[in-house]
Protein backbone atom coordinates (compact mmCIF):
# COMPACT_ATOMS: atom_id res chain seq x y z
CA UNK A 1 0.00 0.00 0.00
CA UNK A 2 1.21 3.46 -0.68
CA UNK A 3 1.65 4.30 2.89
CA UNK A 4 4.26 7.96 2.15
CA UNK A 5 3.49 10.23 -0.32
CA UNK A 6 6.45 12.63 -1.10
CA UNK A 7 4.93 16.03 -2.73
CA UNK A 8 7.82 18.21 -5.04
CA UNK A 9 6.06 21.52 -4.56
CA UNK A 10 8.92 23.39 -7.18
CA UNK A 11 12.35 22.70 -8.33
CA UNK A 12 13.23 26.22 -7.82
CA UNK A 13 14.76 27.22 -5.46
CA UNK A 14 16.00 30.46 -3.31
CA UNK A 15 19.84 28.96 -2.98
CA UNK A 16 22.66 27.97 -5.66
CA UNK A 17 24.76 25.35 -3.68
CA UNK A 18 27.79 23.89 -5.68
CA UNK A 19 27.44 20.52 -4.98
CA UNK A 20 24.25 20.50 -5.65
CA UNK A 21 22.85 18.04 -8.01
CA UNK A 22 20.78 20.05 -9.84
CA UNK A 23 23.68 21.81 -11.75
CA UNK A 24 24.07 17.93 -13.63
CA UNK A 25 20.21 18.01 -14.75
CA UNK A 26 19.37 17.74 -18.37
CA UNK A 27 15.89 17.71 -20.14
CA UNK A 28 14.38 18.99 -16.59
CA UNK A 29 11.27 21.81 -15.89
CA UNK A 30 12.70 23.75 -13.79
CA UNK A 31 8.46 25.30 -12.27
CA UNK A 32 6.26 25.51 -9.80
CA UNK A 33 3.91 22.61 -9.16
CA UNK A 34 0.30 23.79 -10.22
CA UNK A 35 -1.98 23.91 -7.66
CA UNK A 36 -5.16 22.31 -9.77
CA UNK A 37 -2.05 19.65 -9.99
CA UNK A 38 -1.95 19.42 -6.07
CA UNK A 39 -5.52 19.14 -5.53
CA UNK A 40 -5.72 16.49 -7.75
CA UNK A 41 -3.28 15.06 -5.76
CA UNK A 42 -4.84 15.01 -2.76
CA UNK A 43 -8.32 14.25 -4.18
CA UNK A 44 -7.17 10.74 -6.15
CA UNK A 45 -4.77 9.66 -3.38
CA UNK A 46 -5.47 6.24 -1.61
CA UNK A 47 -6.68 6.12 1.67
CA UNK A 48 -4.02 4.50 2.98
CA UNK A 49 -1.58 7.16 2.68
CA UNK A 50 0.01 8.08 6.18
CA UNK A 51 2.22 10.63 5.39
CA UNK A 52 2.25 13.96 3.31
CA UNK A 53 5.90 14.87 2.76
CA UNK A 54 6.64 18.23 0.79
CA UNK A 55 10.62 17.63 -0.58
CA UNK A 56 11.99 17.14 -3.58
CA UNK A 57 15.04 18.73 -5.18
CA UNK A 58 13.88 22.52 -4.81
CA UNK A 59 13.01 24.64 -1.51
CA UNK A 60 9.38 23.77 -0.61
CA UNK A 61 9.13 27.47 0.98
CA UNK A 62 10.26 28.96 -2.27
CA UNK A 63 6.64 28.17 -3.82
CA UNK A 64 4.37 31.30 -3.58
CA UNK A 65 1.17 28.99 -2.70
CA UNK A 66 3.39 26.79 -0.37
CA UNK A 67 1.04 27.63 3.00
CA UNK A 68 -2.21 26.74 1.45
CA UNK A 69 -0.62 23.32 0.16
CA UNK A 70 -0.03 22.55 4.08
CA UNK A 71 -3.53 23.97 4.82
CA UNK A 72 -5.21 21.54 2.34
CA UNK A 73 -2.97 18.53 3.47
CA UNK A 74 -3.44 18.95 7.01
CA UNK A 75 -7.18 18.98 6.21
CA UNK A 76 -6.87 15.50 4.99
CA UNK A 77 -5.83 14.31 8.67
CA UNK A 78 -2.56 13.00 7.13
CA UNK A 79 0.52 13.66 9.37
CA UNK A 80 2.44 16.63 7.30
CA UNK A 81 5.96 16.91 7.09
CA UNK A 82 7.96 19.22 5.23
CA UNK A 83 11.96 19.73 4.39
CA UNK A 84 13.49 22.84 4.37
CA UNK A 85 17.06 24.50 3.78
CA UNK A 86 15.91 26.86 6.66
CA UNK A 87 16.77 30.18 5.32
CA UNK A 88 13.34 31.44 4.57
CA UNK A 89 12.25 30.64 8.40
CA UNK A 90 10.76 34.05 9.56
CA UNK A 91 8.34 34.58 12.35
CA UNK A 92 5.56 34.51 10.09
CA UNK A 93 6.17 31.65 7.91
CA UNK A 94 7.13 29.22 11.30
CA UNK A 95 3.91 30.79 12.66
CA UNK A 96 2.75 29.54 9.63
CA UNK A 97 3.80 26.10 9.77
CA UNK A 98 2.33 25.89 13.50
CA UNK A 99 -1.03 27.63 12.04
CA UNK A 100 -1.21 24.76 9.30
CA UNK A 101 -0.37 21.59 12.05
CA UNK A 102 2.80 20.41 10.31
CA UNK A 103 4.02 17.26 12.48
CA UNK A 104 7.62 17.83 11.38
CA UNK A 105 9.61 20.59 10.31
CA UNK A 106 12.81 18.68 8.65
CA UNK A 107 15.79 21.24 8.48
CA UNK A 108 18.63 20.20 5.76
CA UNK A 109 22.06 21.37 7.49
CA UNK A 110 25.76 20.80 6.55
CA UNK A 111 27.45 22.53 9.65
CA UNK A 112 26.36 21.93 13.35
CA UNK A 113 29.38 24.28 14.59
CA UNK A 114 27.67 27.52 16.38
CA UNK A 115 29.94 29.55 19.16
CA UNK A 116 26.65 31.03 20.66
CA UNK A 117 25.73 27.10 21.61
CA UNK A 118 28.95 24.95 21.46
CA UNK A 119 31.38 27.26 23.04
CA UNK A 120 34.16 29.84 21.74
CA UNK A 121 36.46 28.25 18.65
CA UNK A 122 33.31 26.42 17.66
CA UNK A 123 33.36 28.54 14.18
CA UNK A 124 30.36 30.69 13.60
CA UNK A 125 26.01 30.92 13.76
CA UNK A 126 25.15 31.38 10.55
CA UNK A 127 21.40 32.11 9.37
CA UNK A 128 20.05 29.19 9.97
CA UNK A 129 20.99 28.23 13.01
CA UNK A 130 19.71 31.66 14.64
CA UNK A 131 16.84 30.30 12.57
CA UNK A 132 16.45 27.98 14.50
CA UNK A 133 16.55 29.78 17.53
CA UNK A 134 13.56 32.06 16.34
CA UNK A 135 11.70 28.55 15.75
CA UNK A 136 11.88 26.91 19.12
CA UNK A 137 11.55 30.32 20.51
CA UNK A 138 7.45 30.26 18.74
CA UNK A 139 6.88 26.70 19.14
CA UNK A 140 7.62 27.47 22.84
CA UNK A 141 5.54 30.15 22.94
CA UNK A 142 2.58 28.87 20.94
CA UNK A 143 2.95 25.27 23.34
CA UNK A 144 3.31 23.81 19.70
CA UNK A 145 3.63 20.02 19.35
CA UNK A 146 5.28 20.89 15.81
CA UNK A 147 8.82 18.59 15.92
CA UNK A 148 11.93 19.31 14.69
CA UNK A 149 14.24 16.92 12.65
CA UNK A 150 17.83 17.18 11.30
CA UNK A 151 19.18 16.02 7.77
CA UNK A 152 22.51 15.97 8.09
CA UNK A 153 24.70 15.37 4.84
CA UNK A 154 28.28 14.09 5.90
CA UNK A 155 31.04 14.74 3.97
CA UNK A 156 34.95 14.52 4.18
CA UNK A 157 34.89 18.45 5.73
CA UNK A 158 32.25 17.87 8.26
CA UNK A 159 32.16 14.50 9.35
CA UNK A 160 33.90 15.75 12.57
CA UNK A 161 30.97 17.70 13.25
CA UNK A 162 28.57 14.12 14.39
CA UNK A 163 31.10 14.58 17.82
CA UNK A 164 28.91 17.65 18.22
CA UNK A 165 25.27 16.10 17.55
CA UNK A 166 24.44 15.54 21.11
CA UNK A 167 24.39 19.00 22.32
CA UNK A 168 22.60 20.37 19.19
CA UNK A 169 20.03 17.71 19.66
CA UNK A 170 19.75 19.08 23.22
CA UNK A 171 19.93 22.83 22.76
CA UNK A 172 17.32 22.85 19.82
CA UNK A 173 15.17 19.88 20.94
CA UNK A 174 15.64 17.62 17.90
CA UNK A 175 13.24 14.67 17.74
CA UNK A 176 14.84 13.05 14.94
CA UNK A 177 18.22 13.25 12.72
CA UNK A 178 19.04 11.79 9.48
CA UNK A 179 22.18 11.43 8.38
CA UNK A 180 23.22 10.80 5.16
CA UNK A 181 26.04 10.93 2.50
CA UNK A 182 27.02 13.38 0.08
CA UNK A 183 25.21 12.07 -3.35
CA UNK A 184 28.10 11.96 -5.95
CA UNK A 185 26.74 14.51 -8.58
CA UNK A 186 30.57 16.43 -9.76
CA UNK A 187 34.24 15.46 -8.83
CA UNK A 188 34.41 17.47 -6.00
CA UNK A 189 31.19 16.22 -4.42
CA UNK A 190 33.28 12.63 -4.90
CA UNK A 191 36.12 14.53 -3.36
CA UNK A 192 34.12 14.59 -0.31
CA UNK A 193 32.66 11.10 -0.23
CA UNK A 194 32.75 8.68 2.82
CA UNK A 195 31.89 5.51 1.54
CA UNK A 196 33.74 3.57 -0.88
CA UNK A 197 35.39 0.86 1.03
CA UNK A 198 31.88 0.61 3.03
CA UNK A 199 30.24 -0.60 -0.07
CA UNK A 200 32.20 -3.88 -0.15
CA UNK A 201 31.56 -4.07 3.73
CA UNK A 202 28.68 -6.34 4.97
CA UNK A 203 28.76 -4.34 8.65
CA UNK A 204 29.21 -0.64 6.78
CA UNK A 205 31.86 0.34 8.62
CA UNK A 206 34.51 0.40 5.42
CA UNK A 207 36.37 -2.53 6.34
CA UNK A 208 37.64 -4.79 3.00
CA UNK A 209 37.12 -8.43 2.42
CA UNK A 210 40.73 -8.30 2.41
CA UNK A 211 41.68 -7.28 6.00
CA UNK A 212 40.11 -10.77 7.23
CA UNK A 213 43.10 -12.32 6.71
CA UNK A 214 46.57 -11.47 6.59
CA UNK A 215 47.33 -12.17 2.90
CA UNK A 216 50.83 -11.16 2.89
CA UNK A 217 51.41 -13.64 5.49
CA UNK A 218 49.67 -16.37 3.91
CA UNK A 219 50.76 -16.19 0.65
CA UNK A 220 47.17 -15.34 -0.58
CA UNK A 221 46.89 -13.60 -3.55
CA UNK A 222 45.68 -9.74 -2.48
CA UNK A 223 42.02 -9.16 -3.66
CA UNK A 224 41.11 -13.15 -3.19
CA UNK A 225 37.29 -13.38 -2.55
CA UNK A 226 37.04 -16.55 -2.75
CA UNK A 227 39.69 -18.13 -0.61
CA UNK A 228 38.75 -21.05 -1.42
CA UNK A 229 41.95 -23.36 -1.19
CA UNK A 230 44.11 -24.57 1.56
CA UNK A 231 46.68 -22.37 2.75
CA UNK A 232 49.64 -24.25 5.00
CA UNK A 233 47.42 -27.06 5.07
CA UNK A 234 44.45 -24.67 7.00
CA UNK A 235 41.24 -24.24 5.14
CA UNK A 236 40.77 -20.31 5.26
CA UNK A 237 37.31 -20.34 5.45
CA UNK A 238 36.92 -21.98 8.96
CA UNK A 239 38.15 -18.24 9.53
CA UNK A 240 36.82 -15.79 7.51
CA UNK A 241 32.97 -15.63 10.20
CA UNK A 242 34.04 -14.85 13.92
CA UNK A 243 31.48 -13.27 15.79
CA UNK A 244 32.06 -10.96 18.61
CA UNK A 245 29.22 -10.34 20.82
CA UNK A 246 29.10 -6.78 22.65
CA UNK A 247 27.53 -5.55 25.73
CA UNK A 248 26.21 -2.00 26.12
CA UNK A 249 29.01 0.58 27.49
CA UNK A 250 28.78 4.04 28.38
CA UNK A 251 30.14 5.79 25.16
CA UNK A 252 30.84 8.85 26.84
CA UNK A 253 33.91 7.25 29.56
CA UNK A 254 37.00 8.18 26.96
CA UNK A 255 38.48 5.06 27.51
CA UNK A 256 35.84 2.90 25.86
CA UNK A 257 35.25 5.32 22.98
CA UNK A 258 38.58 4.92 22.54
CA UNK A 259 38.47 0.80 22.97
CA UNK A 260 35.50 0.78 20.43
CA UNK A 261 37.04 3.36 17.63
CA UNK A 262 40.15 1.30 17.50
CA UNK A 263 38.01 -1.73 17.34
CA UNK A 264 35.73 -0.69 14.43
CA UNK A 265 38.73 0.89 12.71
CA UNK A 266 40.10 -2.78 12.03
CA UNK A 267 36.79 -4.68 12.15
CA UNK A 268 37.42 -8.26 10.66
CA UNK A 269 34.33 -10.18 12.69
CA UNK A 270 30.68 -10.04 12.74
CA UNK A 271 29.47 -7.66 15.71
CA UNK A 272 26.33 -8.22 17.73
CA UNK A 273 24.37 -6.38 20.49
CA UNK A 274 22.31 -8.13 22.43
CA UNK A 275 21.97 -11.08 20.35
CA UNK A 276 21.42 -8.71 17.30
CA UNK A 277 24.16 -8.52 14.06
CA UNK A 278 24.87 -4.91 13.50
CA UNK A 279 25.24 -5.38 9.36
CA UNK A 280 23.96 -3.04 7.05
CA UNK A 281 20.92 -3.70 4.41
CA UNK A 282 21.76 -4.14 1.17
CA UNK A 283 19.28 -4.96 -2.08
CA UNK A 284 17.01 -3.03 -0.16
CA UNK A 285 14.52 -0.11 -1.72
CA UNK A 286 13.10 1.13 1.71
CA UNK A 287 11.12 3.50 -1.00
CA UNK A 288 9.39 0.73 -2.03
CA UNK A 289 9.61 -1.63 0.87
CA UNK A 290 8.05 1.01 2.86
CA UNK A 291 5.15 1.88 0.40
CA UNK A 292 6.43 5.30 -0.93
CA UNK A 293 6.24 7.27 -3.98
CA UNK A 294 7.51 10.94 -5.27
CA UNK A 295 5.38 13.39 -7.44
CA UNK A 296 7.24 15.61 -9.05
CA UNK A 297 6.44 19.66 -9.61
CA UNK A 298 5.56 18.71 -13.10
CA UNK A 299 2.71 16.09 -12.01
CA UNK A 300 5.10 13.10 -13.12
CA UNK A 301 4.99 10.29 -11.02
CA UNK A 302 8.15 8.58 -10.01
CA UNK A 303 9.03 5.59 -7.91
CA UNK A 304 12.18 7.12 -6.02
CA UNK A 305 14.08 9.58 -4.99
CA UNK A 306 17.05 8.35 -7.18
CA UNK A 307 14.59 8.33 -10.75
CA UNK A 308 12.97 11.56 -9.68
CA UNK A 309 14.82 13.60 -12.10
CA UNK A 310 17.17 13.00 -14.91
CA UNK A 311 20.94 14.14 -14.08
CA UNK A 312 24.50 12.48 -13.91
CA UNK A 313 26.66 10.85 -11.51
CA UNK A 314 29.26 8.39 -10.84
CA UNK A 315 29.82 5.06 -10.13
CA UNK A 316 33.46 4.08 -9.04
CA UNK A 317 35.56 6.34 -11.71
CA UNK A 318 32.66 5.67 -14.56
CA UNK A 319 30.40 8.57 -15.39
CA UNK A 320 26.57 7.31 -14.83
CA UNK A 321 24.21 9.12 -16.89
CA UNK A 322 20.17 8.90 -14.80
CA UNK A 323 16.83 8.96 -16.59
CA UNK A 324 14.14 9.38 -14.63
CA UNK A 325 11.53 7.42 -14.24
CA UNK A 326 7.47 8.23 -14.53
CA UNK A 327 4.72 5.80 -14.39
CA UNK A 328 2.02 8.81 -14.92
CA UNK A 329 1.83 11.95 -14.71
CA UNK A 330 -1.35 13.56 -12.05
CA UNK A 331 -2.89 15.73 -15.18
CA UNK A 332 -4.13 12.78 -16.99
CA UNK A 333 -4.80 9.88 -14.30
CA UNK A 334 -5.51 9.67 -11.13
CA UNK A 335 -2.53 8.75 -8.03
CA UNK A 336 -4.38 5.63 -7.32
CA UNK A 337 -4.90 4.62 -10.67
CA UNK A 338 -1.10 5.44 -11.33
CA UNK A 339 -0.01 3.32 -7.95
CA UNK A 340 -2.33 0.12 -9.07
CA UNK A 341 -1.19 -0.26 -12.47
CA UNK A 342 0.00 -2.77 -14.01
CA UNK A 343 3.48 -1.59 -14.90
CA UNK A 344 3.95 -0.14 -11.71
CA UNK A 345 2.84 -3.47 -9.87
CA UNK A 346 5.52 -5.21 -11.82
CA UNK A 347 8.24 -2.58 -11.16
CA UNK A 348 7.49 -3.11 -6.97
CA UNK A 349 7.56 -6.48 -7.79
CA UNK A 350 11.14 -6.97 -8.55
CA UNK A 351 12.11 -5.88 -5.15
CA UNK A 352 10.64 -8.68 -3.42
CA UNK A 353 14.52 -10.55 -4.39
CA UNK A 354 16.13 -7.25 -5.84
CA UNK A 355 16.23 -8.79 -9.28
CA UNK A 356 18.78 -6.36 -11.06
CA UNK A 357 22.56 -6.81 -11.68
CA UNK A 358 24.90 -6.58 -8.66
CA UNK A 359 26.43 -3.15 -11.07
CA UNK A 360 28.25 -1.49 -7.86
CA UNK A 361 30.30 -4.61 -7.02
CA UNK A 362 31.01 -5.96 -10.28
CA UNK A 363 33.88 -5.30 -13.08
CA UNK A 364 31.62 -2.04 -14.64
CA UNK A 365 31.07 -3.12 -17.81
CA UNK A 366 29.42 -0.28 -20.11
CA UNK A 367 25.80 -0.89 -19.53
CA UNK A 368 26.84 0.83 -15.61
CA UNK A 369 27.04 4.38 -18.15
CA UNK A 370 23.49 4.82 -17.71
CA UNK A 371 20.12 3.24 -15.81
CA UNK A 372 18.24 2.05 -19.25
CA UNK A 373 19.21 -1.44 -18.77
CA UNK A 374 21.27 -4.23 -17.42
CA UNK A 375 23.05 -7.26 -17.83
CA UNK A 376 20.00 -9.52 -17.21
CA UNK A 377 17.62 -7.86 -18.85
CA UNK A 378 16.40 -5.24 -16.99
CA UNK A 379 14.78 -2.37 -18.89
CA UNK A 380 15.14 0.83 -17.83
CA UNK A 381 15.08 1.41 -15.00
CA UNK A 382 18.09 -0.52 -13.91
CA UNK A 383 18.44 -0.78 -10.15
CA UNK A 384 21.69 -2.58 -9.84
CA UNK A 385 23.91 0.73 -9.04
CA UNK A 386 21.27 2.66 -6.84
CA UNK A 387 23.52 4.05 -3.77
CA UNK A 388 19.93 4.62 -1.79
CA UNK A 389 19.49 1.11 -1.97
CA UNK A 390 22.95 0.12 -0.41
CA UNK A 391 22.24 2.17 2.33
CA UNK A 392 24.71 4.75 1.77
CA UNK A 393 22.39 7.66 0.97
CA UNK A 394 19.49 8.07 3.16
CA UNK A 395 16.16 10.37 2.98
CA UNK A 396 14.13 11.75 5.70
Amino acid sequence: MLKKLYIEPTTECNLNCKMCFRHTWFDEPICHMEFEVFERILATMPESVETIFFGGMGEPLFHPRIMDMLAMASATGKKVQLLTNGTLLTEEVIFGLIERKVHTLWVSLDNLEAADILGEGHGYSNKVLENLHLFNALRLRKESPIALGIAFVATKSNVHQLSLLPRFIGHFMVKEVNISNIYPSDQSAREQMLYNRALDDENGFGISFAQLVTYNSMNVPAGSEELAGMVGGMDLRLYLDPKVSMPYMDVGIPEVAKGLFGMLGDMNFRLFYNDEEIKRKVNHCRFIKNGMCFVRSDGNVAPCMALLHNGTTFIGIKDRTIYYRSFGNINKEGLEDIWNSHDYRAFRGKFDKFEFSPCIHCGHCELVEDNRQDCIGNEHPSCGACLWAEGVLSCP
